[in-house]
């Protein structure tokens, strides 16, 4: 197992995942295991056999490589997911424990905080922590259907601009909401002055003013951040993996904010058996530049699949299964996605609706994906033989680039013609190399566009070619060769 994958394990266990033997990712909730699904497909760690193997009908974790233009993913959506219903969970438990704590004896070596934050627990009345139990419950992780906002946190993560504290370029900020919490306050607000014994709504349940109070006070003795939430700001600056990075340090925060007060009550927590979130897989955070390449661009990782408003639609439906994501309904990839640097673009990526070539199954979905800076967008072509569209573009430095699609428009790789004349050489062709046409082992002629031309009219990428070359192959692919859709490069 590489480094990267490495990290995604550690990351998901501390969310509660269990990585299956075949490297499946399930989220376990009370003993009961709940596969993580997108369009119907299992969710898997991209580990080099799974890769190398059968990949139809799997979806991989991999949100390193999102690109920094990009709308949140599909994976992106799932890591939210589970990352806020770790948070949610944790302070859903520390509540009784808490309580527990301020039925017992004060210590002489308490603080005087610790007593402020005890006392209003000692004194509540029963009726009250009964409405609190009821009233935590009301807490998700997602807004309901019918429009409610009932989250317990949302970490907000917007596009940069200018330069961050450090005076370097910030991609993407991130920081806390705290929408329960919120409504709570503002629910007190209209009610001063009244009776604790009195019963206000919130968001359609009726709760005491009394049960409010307590749920404001805990909610400021467990996690001190949402009274400033504002202070809690993380920057990313820098372009690999920039929203998921701005995202996990906020959320790193947090976490560790709850992992505070367990110090205070060590033994209590213990003997409940609540231990501290793990954060330690976070420092590794910093490595993500130099070992996110260690697993090739794959789909629904490097660019969301579908407008947000249908999305939204889609996973409301979906919400009998949490961790269900939909995302190819609509395969509108190039929704205003258009090359940011390319006035010649003829309007590709920025069409409302797809482009789409062919008909009925046998439908290309042409819409140029979004470029990385500096890539100016040249021309399309489909690759009706492997089922993929590919997108030319040359960059900066005068090399080509290929933006290599499926027949839905989901971006599989981006191969720069360095890559190309890399793999054009000895090593791989056994030939002249580099683009000027040389010969390969398979007999087969490279293109001036960077492809190869095999004996049998079929016109492939460099790496596809590699693939075709390993003496293990996918069983299940058409004449022995390898599945190379997810395929390293």
């Amino acid at each position: 197992m590489n480094e990267l994958n490495k990290l995604y394990k550690a990351m998901l266990m501390s969310w509660g995942s269990v990585i299956k033997d075949d490297s499946r990712i399930v989220v376990s909730i009370n003993g009961d295991e709940i596969p993580v699904r997108i369009d119907d497909m299992d969710m898997y760690l991209p580990l080099s056999e799974v890769l190398d193997g059968n990949c139809i009908d799997k979806v991989f974790f991999h949100p390193a490589c999102e690109n920094v233009t990009s709308k949140e993913t599909e994976v992106f959506k799932v890591i939210r997911r589970l990352s806020t219903l770790k948070l949610l969970t944790t302070f859903t438990e520390y509540v009784p424990i808490i309580f527990g704590v301020a039925g017992k004896t004060a210590k002489q070596a308490w603080r005087q905080n610790i007593l402020d934050m005890l006392e209003p627990l000692k004194a509540a009345k029963r009726t009250y922590r009964d409405e609190l139990k009821k009233l935590f419950q009301q807490m998700q992780v997602e807004v309901n259907d019918n429009g409610v906002d009932n989250r317990f946190i949302h970490i907000k993560v917007t596009k940069g601009g200018g330069r961050g504290k450090t005076g370097e370029k910030v991609y993407y900020k991130a920081k806390p909401v705290f929408p329960f919490y919120n409504e709570i306050i503002k629910r007190l607000a209209r009610s001063e002055g009244q009776s604790d014994n009195q019963t206000v709504e919130l968001n359609g349940f009726s709760v005491s003013i009394g049960a409010l109070k307590l749920a404001a006070h805990l909610f400021q003795q467990i996690l001190p951040i949402v009274e400033t939430p504002d202070d809690l700001e993380i920057e990313s600056t820098s372009q690999v993996a920039a929203r998921l990075c701005a995202y996990l340090g906020c959320y790193y925060e947090l976490a560790e904010q709850l992992n505070r007060i367990q110090n205070t009550f060590r033994a209590d927590f213990d003997k409940a058996g609540v231990y501290p979130i793990d954060t330690n897989w976070y420092e590794h955070l910093d490595e993500l530049p130099e070992i996110y390449r260690q697993v090739p661009t794959l789909d629904y990782n490097s660019h969301n699949t579908q407008d947000e408003e249908v999305q939204q639609t889609s996973n409301q439906r979906n919400n009998t299964n949490l961790f269900s994501v939909s995302g190819s309904g609509n395969r509108n990839q190039g929704n205003n996605q258009g090359n940011n640097n390319n006035s010649n673009n003829n309007n590709k990526g920025g069409n409302n609706q797809p482009n789409v070539v062919g008909g009925n199954d046998g439908s290309f979905d042409t819409t140029v994906p979004a470029m990385e800076y500096g890539d100016n967008y040249i021309k399309t072509e489909i690759d009706y033989m492997a089922g993929h569209v590919n997108h030319y573009a040359m960059n900066n430095n005068g090399n080509q680039v290929i933006y290599q699609c499926t027949r839905h428009g989901n971006l599989l790789r981006r191969v720069e013609s360095s890559m190309l004349n890399n793999m054009g050489g000895m090593n791989m062709m056994g030939g002249m190399g580099g683009m000027g046409g040389g010969m390969n082992m398979m007999g087969g002629q490279q293109l001036a566009n960077g492809m190869i031309l095999l004996p049998n009219g079929m016109t492939v990428m460099p790496q596809q070619l590699q693939q075709m070359m390993r003496p293990s192959t996918s069983q299940g692919a058409p004449g022995g060769v390898a599945d190379y859709s997810m395929a390293t490069y």
